[in-house]
C-alpha cells in the first residue's frame, strides 16, 4: 500500500477519536409550530443538533421526548444569526418538574404540566463549531435530571426578532452508520438553512472539477488512461472539492468566531479530504492496463476514507469503489 494511503489511515484513526467527542448528529427540522405537530426526539441520550427557523414574532417550535425518572435532561439553543435575535428555551413536563419563570402567552404547555422558562441571552462573542464548521452564539441552556417518568415538551420561542436556531439535545456522541455516511448530504441542507447560495455551497467543487479536467486534457498521457483510472481521477477531484469547501466554510466562520483549538478538528478533516483526493488523482494517473491489484486495493481504501471523512459528497467514494471493481478497458 502506498505511503499517502497509509498516512491517511493514521489521520482517519485520529479523526475517529476526536470527532465523536465533539460532534452532534445533524437533523433538519420541518414545520412544527403547534403542540399537536411537535417533533419527537428519537433518543434523549444522543446528542442531536436540530436545525430550525422561527418565522414570526411570538412563534414557537415544539419537540417531545419520553424520559424515565433520573434520565439526563439537557437542551441548549444557539444561533448563527448576528444581531439581537435571542430565542427562548422552554421545558415542560410532569408536575414534579420544578417550575421556573413565566410561560409566554401563546406558548402551548400540556394541561397539568409545569414548565421551566429560560429567556435567551446573547453572548458578546460567537463560538467556533468545528463539526459544521460554523460560528454560533449559545443563547439559552437547561440541564438537570428528569424528576419523573413521562413525556416532556421542549419549545423554542421568540418574543420578537425571528431567525434560525439550533436545538442541541443529549450528550451521548453516537452515530449510526447511515447517519455518519449521509452527513455530507445533510450538511448541504444545513448550508441552505443558513441561506447560503448554491454557488457558495458547490462553487469549490465546480472550480476543482473544471481545473482538473483542463489540466488532464493537456496532459499527453491522458489517452492511455483506462475507465477505472478515469473513475478514480474524478473521485479524487470530488474529494479535493470537499477539502476546499471545508476550508472555505472555516474561513467564513472565523470571520465571526475566534479561532481556538477546535479549529484543529476541522483542519484534520480538510487535510484528510485533500490528502485522499491527491492520492486518488496520483494513483489514477500512474495506473496501467490491465488494472493492477494494488490499484484496486488503494481505491477501496480511498473509498472507505471518503465515507469516514465525508469527502466527495458520497459520489466520490462510489467512484473510487467503481474504479476498484470495473474490468480494465481503455478509456
Amino acid at each position: 500500500m502506498s505511503r499517502p494511503v497509509s498516512l491517511m489511515s493514521f489521520f482517519i484513526g485520529v479523526l475517529l477519536l476526536v470527532v465523536p467527542v465533539t460532534a452532534h448528529v445533524p437533523v433538519l427540522s420541518g414545520d412544527h409550530n403547534t403542540l399537536a405537530t411537535a417533533t419527537p426526539i428519537k433518543d434523549p441520550a444522543v446528542s442531536y443538533a436540530i436545525y430550525g427557523t422561527l418565522h414570526e414574532a411570538g412563534e414557537a417550535d415544539y419537540y417531545t421526548v419520553t424520559l424515565r425518572k433520573g434520565d439526563p435532561l439537557y437542551f441548549m439553543v444557539s444561533t448563527p444569526e448576528q444581531g439581537s435575535y435571542a430565542p427562548w428555551l422552554i421545558v415542560a413536563g410532569p408536575p414534579a418538574l420544578s417550575p421556573q419563570g413565566t410561560v409566554p402567552e401563546g406558548v402551548e404547555v400540556p394541561e397539568g404540566d409545569t414548565a421551566v422558562v429560560v429567556a435567551g441571552v446573547r453572548p458578546l462573542n460567537a463560538e467556533y463549531e468545528p463539526f459544521s464548521p460554523m460560528a454560533i452564539y449559545p443563547i439559552a441552556q437547561y440541564e438537570g435530571t428528569a424528576p419523573a417518568d413521562g413525556e416532556y415538551v421542549i419549545a423554542v420561542y421568540t418574543p420578537d426578532v425571528v431567525g434560525p436556531y439550533i436545538l442541541a439535545s443529549g450528550k451521548l456522541e453516537a452515530f449510526t452508520a447511515t447517519e455518519w455516511i449521509m452527513i455530507p448530504v445533510t450538511m448541504i441542507g444545513v448550508r441552505l438553512w443558513q441561506e447560503q447560495s448554491l454557488w457558495l455551497i458547490f462553487g469549490p467543487y465546480f472550480a476543482i472539477l473544471i481545473a482538473g479536467i483542463v489540466l488532464i486534457l493537456r496532459w499527453p498521457g491522458h489517452q492511455k488512461l483506462n475507465i477505472a483510472a478515469w473513475s478514480g481521477f474524478f473521485a479524487g477531484l470530488l474529494y479535493l472539492g470537499s477539502g476546499t469547501a471545508t476550508l472555505l466554510q472555516t474561513g467564513i466562520a472565523l470571520q465571526v468566531a475566534t479561532a481556538g483549538p477546535a479549529v484543529l478538528i476541522t483542519l484534520i478533516i480538510a487535510a484528510i479530504q485533500i490528502g485522499a483526493g491527491t492520492a486518488a488523482v496520483s494513483i489514477s494517473l500512474r495506473s496501467t492496463v490491465p488494472t493492477s491489484t494494488r490499484f484496486r486495493i488503494e481505491m477501496v481504501v480511498i473509498g472507505i476514507v471518503g465515507l469516514v471523512a465525508w469527502a466527495g459528497l458520497i459520489v466520490g467514494p462510489l467512484l473510487a469503489f467503481i474504479a476498484a471493481l470495473i474490468p480494465a478497458k481503455k478509456g
